[in-house]
């Protein structure tokens, strides 16, 4: 069930995590806080590691609807790679893997001058690689929980089986 876990990214985001949960958020009004005790720690996890680099993104790609949809693609293609990484009845089809990153990744490179566009695409591998070290820290820390939830995601994306779809999981074989 551990195949192909490298300890280095999960370790990163543990500790990313740690630290981001001393920070502190505010909370809209009218809204009920919910007790962090009530909210498992893989969920925090992820929901730290994803904040953290939605802001960093952010100092990259100014645009809203360029940062969001670039961050969602991404947010989606590390959690299958974590899966076929980590849970045993999955693999990553990567010739759909590079096919479908090159695609998320075009909009940094659009309208914008070559070396900045390699700056702006090394700092986006790089956040995707701490997306995905916070989805192999979920599965190191709730291993069962993580792949059931894997096998819903790639049910879910399974429905939409077009040349645009962000499925690049595949059953093992």
């Amino acid at each position: 069930m551990f195949r192909k876990l490298n300890l280095i990214p999960a370790l990163c985001a543990f500790a990313l995590a740690g630290t981001l949960q001393a920070q502190t958020t505010t909370i809209p009004e009218g809204s009920k806080p919910v007790a962090r005790a009530d909210v498992p720690v893989s969920a925090r996890m992820g929901m730290h590691v994803s904040a953290m680099v939605l802001e960093e993104i952010k100092k990259f790609v100014p645009d809203d609807d360029k940062r969001g949809a670039l961050f969602l693609r991404m947010s989606i293609l590390a959690k299958q790679e974590a899966a076929a990484a980590s849970c045993a009845a999955f693999e990553l089809d990567q010739p759909r893997m590079v096919s479908v990153m090159m695609r998320t990744l075009r909009v940094l490179s659009d309208g914008t001058q070559s070396d900045l566009a390699t700056a702006h695409l090394n700092r986006a591998l790089r956040h995707y690689n701490t997306l995905l070290g916070g989805e192999l820290a979920q599965f190191a820390y709730e291993p069962t929980s993580y792949c059931n939830a894997a096998g819903d995601f790639y049910n879910d994306l399974s429905e939409y089986p077009t040349e645009d779809s962000m499925l690049v999981l595949k059953l093992a074989t």
